[in-house]
């Protein structure tokens, strides 16, 4: 038995190696059904198709046999019979909206809303503005959330307490003409004070910007030089009263025939040459700033600082410190300058008026000073008289301007030299002209408005074109009639209400 089974595995594997070698295949796929088939001219048994055409018919087990794909879609697909080129899913809200064609989508609440059609609600006719419907589909004017879009305001009765009105009038104004320039020192106003003798600093009371009295005292100077002229004083009066002694002696003495008259006349010239001398000494020492009181003290023996030679430097004038030269301890010399002082409440500027209004202005200033008005960037609201009282001898070649002074008046001394200005020049004959308080005028961007008063509870913006500026007043040239009652004061409150829509209230633009 167990030879046998040598011999079969060794059979079987004999035939195994000889098929590898012939590059047979021993055994076929048992798991090919077909196998050993001739498929093109008979199908398997197994083959459930057998005898079917697949061309003709498809297997039963397809859920779409007989459908003719390419015309109509399987019935599961929802969208089946649809061109979906044509129309939009029924679930897209904007369906068969064009928003190419600028048409606004139904979830804007302003959709279909033209705020262009309010951008020059200030110069639109006030029966055209009332006409205006908003997005409400009522009448912008009466809509609580778009009335602020014609500038139009309705006020409630606490914010009606805070304005004021003025109608516009007509008043007599004379023609301007415009220039700019710039602040200067008036240098009628302007002091350097230097030291009248050389010495040493000891002591400095002021500084840059400060306000100072005439006569307030600035430094104290310390002078060897001022302590012998102090000396030298005290030492000729001592002289003088021996000399006045001598004097009386010498007349006594020819009084009673015992001297001779010669010897009086000795000690009367020895008298006055002393006298003289005091005087001389009393006068150098007042041009070194001492006064007379100081001077009296110095005779009378009872002014040591100034036997020190301690000279005070008195102010000249009432005005400000612009400059200090030197520092406490510093060395100065005989008309060394220490201090500049200038008086502000009084300044001058020069503007610069066009080649074209020269001859204008000339003749004005034969006649006498031209009378106008200046305003600064540092203080936009306020205006300040002026006078042009001379013009420059020649023009200035790159601007071809002509340059005109001009006095100004600063009691408040908040105008500072090198300030820039603008300003006007009245001339001519006075004219009848529409007038406004300043105070009316508001600005947005480049447009000037005022309010005027529609109703007891309505107020509209009216764009307004400004002539001119005069003093405390404007002078309008179109925008609103004669007769219109214009909000003067509390605008302001007004505005911030008109320009809501910047802030992000109201509609959105």
């Amino acid at each position: 038995m167990k030879k046998i089974f040598t011999t079969a595995v060794v059979i079987t594997f004999s035939m195994f190696f000889m098929a590898v070698i012939a590059n047979t295949p021993l055994f076929s796929q048992s798991t090919d059904p077909h196998a050993g088939c001739d498929h093109a001219k008979e199908a398997p048994a197994v083959d459930p198709h057998a005898g079917h055409d697949h061309a003709k018919e498809a297997p039963a087990a397809d859920p779409h046999a007989g459908h003719d794909h390419a015309t109509k879609a399987p019935a599961a697909d929802p969208h089946a019979g649809h061109d979906h080129a044509k129309e939009a899913p029924a679930a897209d809200p904007h369906a068969d909206h064009d928003h190419a064609a600028g048409e606004a989508c139904s979830t804007d609440p302003h959709a279909g809303h033209d705020h262009s059609a309010h951008a020059d609600a200030g110069k639109m006719p006030v029966e055209e503005l009332f006409k205006q419907e908003c997005e409400h589909k009522i009448k912008t004017i009466d809509c609580d959330e778009c009335r602020y879009e014609l500038g139009a305001v309705k006020v409630t009765d606490q914010t009606k307490a805070m304005l004021k009105t003025q109608k516009l009038s007509q008043e007599q104004r004379r023609e301007e003409i415009t220039f700019r320039g710039e602040l200067e020192y008036d240098n009628q106003l302007f002091r350097t004070v230097a030291s009248v003798v050389p010495g040493i600093i000891s002591s400095i009371t002021v500084r840059n910007g400060d306000s100072v009295e005439q006569g307030q005292i600035l430094a104290i100077i310390e002078s060897p030089e001022l302590s012998h002229l102090a000396l030298d004083l005290r030492k000729l009066v001592a002289e003088l009263e021996l000399a006045e002694k001598k004097l009386n002696r010498e007349e006594l003495l020819h009084k009673k025939k015992v001297g001779a008259m010669q010897a009086v006349q000795e000690a009367r010239a020895a008298r006055d040459l002393a006298a003289i001398e005091i005087k001389c000494s009393k006068e150098r020492l007042a041009m070194f700033g001492f006064s007379e009181k100081d001077i009296n003290a110095i005779t009378a023996g009872r002014s040591e600082t100034t036997q020190k030679g301690q000279l005070k430097i008195a102010s000249p004038m009432q005005g400000r410190v612009i400059k200090v030269h030197a520092n406490i301890g510093s060395a100065v010399g005989e008309q060394q300058a220490i201090f500049d002082i200038v008086n502000i409440k009084q300044l001058r500027a020069i503007g610069q008026i066009k080649e074209s209004d020269i001859s204008t202005v000339i003749a004005e200033l034969k006649i006498g000073d031209i009378k106008g008005f200046i305003t600064t960037q540092a203080f936009p609201d306020m205006l300040y008289p002026v006078k042009a009282v001379s013009a420059d001898a020649g023009l200035r070649t790159t601007t071809r301007t002509l340059g005109i002074q001009l006095t100004v008046n600063n009691p408040d001394e908040l105008l500072r030299p090198g300030m820039f200005i603008e300003g006007s020049l009245q001339i001519g004959l006075s004219q009848q002209k529409p007038v406004l308080p300043a105070s009316a005028l508001l600005e947005d961007e480049d447009d000037c408005f005022v309010f005027v008063k529609y109703n007891d509870s309505l107020y509209l913006r009216r764009d307004i074109t400004v002539a001119s500026r005069q003093g405390d007043t404007i002078v309008v040239s179109s925008g609103i009639a004669e007769g219109a009652e214009v909000v003067t004061e509390g605008g302001f409150l007004l505005k911030s209400d008109i320009l809501r829509g910047k802030m992000g209230a109201g509609c959105a633009h």
